[in-house]
């Protein structure tokens, strides 16, 4: 996993405009943020309200089941995710698509990603084996943040079923990596097992203060 490691410079303004319609809503855009990033200006934006894609996933590939978006209660949060449900027994091992990840509320977004957050998802390991008599699934997968021109990657190894100890499929049965890609604000990428053939791929943006509340 690659965090990077911005240094905030100062709050230089407000700004407010006009609704401007981006995909199935309205964002607001109410304050500018800059930072540097060696000699390089990075300006985000403050999101008021979220940002997403009904449909998050960009074109067809056969070894992906559906996509969508959740809504998750979080403790004072609403958590809007952009998912992909996986065919384990479809994909290889290399194949790749692109998604739309959501922008939570709170979260300071480089103007690049803002304008344009689009994920390339590429998978990189699903291999299922056996040890001490339980079988497992190794899953990881690479995420190529195109705006930013960086990469993330991540992934479990989770237990699949077991015949002794009561072990259930697929428990424990998922994770959550992070990147930041601003002060404070977080890349999620989430995998959780439905069962023996079936993975979700989860995306969102968010503050970083809702790591707790996960």
């Amino acid at each position: 996993m690659i965090k990077w490691k911005l240094i905030s410079i100062i709050l230089i303004g407000i700004v407010v405009v006009q609704s401007v319609i981006i995909f199935n809503q309205y964002r607001h855009i109410n304050l500018v943020n800059e930072q540097f990033l060696g000699n390089k200006q990075i300006m985000a934006v403050a999101v008021s309200s979220p940002i997403y894609r009904s449909t998050p996933l960009v074109g067809n590939y056969p070894f992906i089941i559906n996509s969508g978006i959740l809504v998750r209660n979080l403790t004072h949060y609403v958590l809007i995710i952009a998912y992909v449900n996986i065919n384990l027994t479809k994909v290889k091992v290399g194949d790749s698509f692109l998604i739309y990840p959501s922008i939570n509320i709170g979260s300071y977004a480089p103007e690049q990603l803002y304008n344009n957050p689009l994920l390339n998802v590429t998978i990189l390991n699903n291999t299922v084996f056996s040890m001490n008599g339980l079988e497992y699934l190794t899953f990881t997968i690479k995420v190529n943040i195109m705006a930013l021109n960086t990469t993330a990657s991540g992934g479990a190894t989770i237990l699949l079923n077991s015949s002794i100890h009561g072990v259930k499929i697929g428990a424990p049965n998922g994770s959550t990596a992070v990147t930041e890609i601003f002060s404070n604000t977080l890349l999620f990428t989430g995998l959780q097992l439905y069962n023996i053939s079936e993975i979700k791929l989860e995306f969102y943006i968010a503050p970083s203060t809702i790591s707790s509340k996960l």
